[in-house]
């Protein structure tokens, strides 16, 4: 899979666009997987015509799903995810509010998709999906440069540096 990611700024803060580009190979394997059962489907009732039906159909998935794209528009008040959040071909908008994230940081977990994530005190928003740990650095260094008194704001501790006595006793200081 080829990643693309492309920051800029706008008028009210930042906007980040990743396109997760499907590989050749992937989209072929996609096209036989989906026309293989279509044929076998409509043999029956079309004979020989099901050839060429099965091929339109696999030719359309093979066209059809080339890339999945996110786009992150972030202001000093909130950070707006619109995108494939969750399963491939699936639009979702996620808001986070700029004062409810403690940080910002990489995550790559079994069962979750690796990328940008925005973490509260309940729990941890996946705001850009698809991004390696280098590209997810430049885009939270970007979003800091442009909103320096957020990063302020943001804790740098790690989690595993906290312990049972000093959770949630961060902002005292």
């Amino acid at each position: 899979m080829n990643v693309h990611y492309q920051v800029s700024d706008t008028a009210d803060g930042l906007k980040v666009v990743v396109i997760d580009e499907l590989s050749i190979r992937l989209r072929v394997l996609i096209a036989v997987v989906f026309g293989a059962p279509f044929f076998a489907a409509t043999r029956a009732f079309f004979g020989y015509w099901s050839v060429l039906i099965a091929l339109i159909a696999a030719t359309l998935m093979l066209l059809g799903n080339v890339a999945s794209r996110v786009e992150l528009r972030a202001t000093k008040f909130e950070l707006v995810a619109a995108g494939n959040l969750g399963r491939r071909g699936s639009r979702t908008t996620r808001v986070v509010c700029t004062g409810d994230i403690r940080r910002l940081e990489f995550r790559d977990l079994a069962g979750n998709r690796r990328g940008l994530y925005a973490v509260t005190n309940r729990t941890a928003h996946l705001i850009l999906p698809f991004l390696d740990y280098a590209q997810t650095m430049e885009v939270i260094r970007a979003i800091k440069e442009k909103f320096p008194g957020l990063a302020e704001a943001w804790r740098e501790e790690s989690p595993s540096t906290r312990n049972f006595l000093t959770l949630g006793l961060g902002r005292l200081k």
